[in-house]
């Protein structure tokens, strides 16, 4: 059985792909400041700070580690950032110090979660992996920051192996309801106004979490290492057409007030994702309209904790 070590394992994408992985048979260690929201036989559960590097090398130490995956981001490209210092270091020193502890433990292999949203910038076509990179956020500085780090230590060491994907926007089950499709399908369960800044012609790409994990598992299997993969559907959605979908799922209307568009945010974002689709060959994607039927259970599911 292969070990995962999944840093940032509890967060949404973390706790998707800790599901998946260890319904396939791997063991799944998740290093993280709280427990996951899953349990399996498979799961194994390690909460700390990710800056503490102690813990890092004792979780090397105790147990054989075939592979890394980087989920962790302790803030987005919307927030409001004060003083930078903890930022930094939760987001980009203890990255550095996790490779470090990994190449003193002999472990040479690491997936990062990087962002095709944020790091490439304004667009008004869809985005190559090739394309400039210029982000609008700090957020998509910091991912930027990281990307380069990687290629870096690379350099030091050939035997380094590392991916990255930047995927679009990610969306399903155990995300918090605070994204647009997540809200939207709330808003419209419960029958609240929406709050939406810009307009909604705003067109951007969205890609099912089960896609996501489907393909993060499929790269590992190809051993094409040392690449940058965008992942999206490379289908651009609007929001009216998300709150045309919530609203028809929901069977309930929206009203919607409308702001300013918040600073960092771009109107346009659809990745281009052949080289995704040759490396692994998979050519369909869960729609966007699928994907919310989908997700409409779980924001149910919530909707009812929150009232109870």
């Amino acid at each position: 059985m292969k070990t995962i070590l999944i840093v940032g394992g509890s967060g949404f994408i973390g706790t998707n792909l800790s599901e998946y992985f260890c319904e396939r048979d791997f063991k799944v260690i998740n290093f993280s400041r709280s427990p996951s929201q899953i349990s399996h036989p498979n799961l194994i559960n390690i909460c700390g700070d990710c800056k503490n590097t102690t813990i890092l090398n004792e979780i090397f130490t105790d147990y054989k580690i075939d592979m890394v995956v980087h989920s962790l981001t302790s803030f987005t490209a919307m927030d409001k950032l004060g003083s930078s210092q903890e930022v930094l270091a939760t987001n980009l020193s203890a990255f550095i110090d996790l490779i470090s502890v990994m190449k003193t433990h002999a472990v040479k292999k690491l997936i990062y979660i990087s962002s095709g949203g944020s790091i490439y910038g304004v667009a008004d076509a869809p985005i190559k992996e090739t394309h400039d990179i210029s982000p609008v956020s700090f957020y998509g500085w910091m991912k930027e920051s990281c990307e380069h780090y990687l290629e870096f230590a690379s350099r030091l060491d050939p035997e380094f192996k590392f991916l990255i994907l930047r995927p679009a926007n990610v969306y399903g089950k155990y995300q918090k309801i605070e994204r647009i499709i997540g809200v939207a399908l709330r808003n419209a369960i419960i029958g609240q106004s929406m709050d939406i800044y810009g307009n909604t012609s705003t067109c951007k790409d969205y890609i099912h979490i089960d896609d996501l994990c489907e393909v993060v598992d499929k790269l590992m299997h190809c051993q094409n290492w040392n690449e940058i993969y965008n992942v999206g559907s490379g289908i651009g959605t609007s929001i009216e057409d998300i709150l045309k979908y919530a609203q028809i799922i929901a069977k309930n209307k929206i009203e919607i007030n409308y702001h300013e568009r918040k600073s960092g945010d771009v109107p346009y974002n659809i990745l281009d994702i052949n080289k995704l689709k040759k490396a692994i060959n998979k050519s369909s994607f869960i729609s966007v309209e699928a994907g919310m039927h989908d997700m409409y259970k779980y924001v149910l599911s919530v909707t009812d904790k929150e009232k109870a």
